[in-house]
């Protein structure tokens, strides 16, 4: 299964009073690493034009805590193909690959026109599968 690995900037404003790093912020960094694991799907757009993903679930485990100047990457892969959504996997790890936050989110269909989902087009189906089923991709 392909792994995306994204490289996570650390802003000063990320960190809370407790001088770790705020739980919803790292709804922003698993984000960031979303967009990168479909911007890395050749041929297909998923985030613009009137057909897109869009996150309808979230669950996410803090397992450990976060310190400004901590290395933080975010692993995200592919899990589950259905017939109008994707199932992502995701840990955000630190330096010595120690995971900090585990989460699995649901991407599905969505038409910004009509306003509803659709089924997973072919293409899209065959370029998802084709990913996922490659090896390591790092920035």
């Amino acid at each position: 299964m392909r792994t995306v690995v994204t490289p996570i900037q650390m802003r000063f404003n990320d960190i809370d009073g407790f001088g770790h790093v705020n739980n919803s912020v790292y709804n922003e960094y698993l984000d960031c690493g979303r967009v990168d694991c479909l911007n890395q799907i050749s041929g297909i757009d998923f985030l613009s034009g009137t057909d897109r993903l869009v996150v309808v679930h979230i669950e996410t485990d803090f397992l450990k805590p976060s310190y400004l100047g901590d290395d933080l990457a975010v692993h995200t892969q592919i899990d589950k193909i259905g017939e109008k959504s994707i199932t992502m996997l995701q840990v955000i790890v630190g330096a010595t690959n120690e995971i900090k936050v585990r989460s699995r989110s649901v991407l599905s269909t969505f038409n910004i026109e009509e306003t509803t989902s659709f089924v997973l087009p072919e293409n899209w189906v065959f370029a998802l599968e084709k990913f996922a089923a490659s090896g390591v991709v790092s920035d």
